[in-house]
């Protein structure tokens, strides 16, 4: 729900490289958007959410600062996921 850095970003990715050099993680600019203390209003953040969770090549999501604004998506999110 909330924005990161992109220092926190590069973090994950040299310790993914270093400690899981099999694993690729991929950071939505979406991720780095700010709308009040949100990553970008709710519309990006649903609009993103799907991209993944409806990619077949995605195997993981990891929500790297969830919280209330998760919750806040879920009308959007849940009736658009597929099987």
């Amino acid at each position: 729900a909330r924005s990161i850095r992109q220092e926190g970003a590069a973090r994950a990715l040299a310790y993914a490289a270093l400690y899981h050099p099999g694993v690729e993680l991929v950071f939505d600019p979406q991720c780095f958007v700010t709308q009040g203390h949100f990553a970008g209003p709710d519309a990006l953040r649903a609009e993103t959410f799907l991209k993944y969770a409806n990619d077949p090549a995605v195997d993981a999501i990891w929500f790297a600062a969830g919280g209330y604004g998760s919750n806040r998506i879920l009308d959007e999110v849940i009736p658009n996921l597929e099987a």
